[in-house]
C-alpha cells in the first residue's frame, strides 16, 4: 500500500501546481462527501441534489417509457452501472467493498422528488468528490436519459418521463 501512495504522489508531482490545487480539491469535495452520507440518508440526498443546478430539478426525461427504452436503459445500466450499484440499485455492487462512501443505494430516493433531470445531470457529470465518474463521453444523451429513466421506474419508484413540459429537445441545458 506505501508503494502505491509514492508511485500515486510521484505522477501527481509531474503536474506541479496545478496537480497540487487538482488534489487539494479533490481532498475537500471527497471530505464534503463523506460528511453527507455519515449524516444519514435525509442529509445526502439533500446533499446530493444540491449539488445540481436548480434549472435542472424541474426538467423531466423527455422521452415516454416504453418497453424497448426500458430494454435499453436496462443494457445501459448492467454495462455502465451494475459493478457499483448493483443488480437492485442497492448500492452493493461487487466494487462496493472498495468505495467510501459507497455507491449510492438508490432505493434511499423513494418519495425525495428525485426528477429526471436531477439524474440526468449526475450520471453526465458524475458527483464530484465520490466513486461517480462521468459519461457525457461514453454514453449520448438519449442513452443517459433511458438509464436514469430505467432507475427511476425500477429503483425509485417515480418517473417523470414525457411529463409536462412535453417536448423539449433531449440536450436542452437549463
Amino acid at each position: 500500500m506505501e508503494n502505491l501512495k509514492t508511485v500515486t504522489q510521484y505522477i501527481q508531482s509531474l503536474g506541479l501546481r496545478d496537480a497540487d490545487r487538482r488534489m487539494q480539491r479533490q481532498r475537500y469535495w471527497k471530505k464534503e462527501t463523506i460528511n453527507a452520507y455519515e449524516a444519514g440518508p435525509e442529509a445526502n440526498v439533500r446533499w446530493l441534489t444540491e449539488m445540481v443546478p436548480e434549472g435542472w430539478h424541474s426538467v423531466p426525461d423527455p422521452y415516454p417509457t416504453t418497453e424497448a427504452s426500458l430494454q435499453r436503459g436496462h443494457k445501459i445500466y448492467q454495462v455502465f452501472c451494475i459493478g457499483c450499484h448493483g443488480p437492485i440499485g442497492d448500492g452493493m455492487g461487487p466494487a462496493q467493498p472498495w468505495i467510501y462512501p459507497p455507491p449510492l443505494n438508490f432505493t434511499i430516493l423513494k418519495g425525495r422528488g428525485i426528477s429526471g433531470g436531477i439524474l440526468y445531470y449526475q450520471i453526465m457529470n458524475g458527483i464530484t468528490g465520490t466513486a461517480m465518474p462521468y459519461f457525457k463521453r461514453d454514453l449520448e444523451s438519449q442513452k443517459i436519459w433511458e438509464v436514469g429513466n430505467y432507475v427511476a421506474v425500477y429503483f425509485i419508484n417515480q418517473s417523470d418521463a414525457n411529463t409536462e413540459p412535453r417536448g423539449i429537445d433531449a440536450a436542452w441545458e437549463p
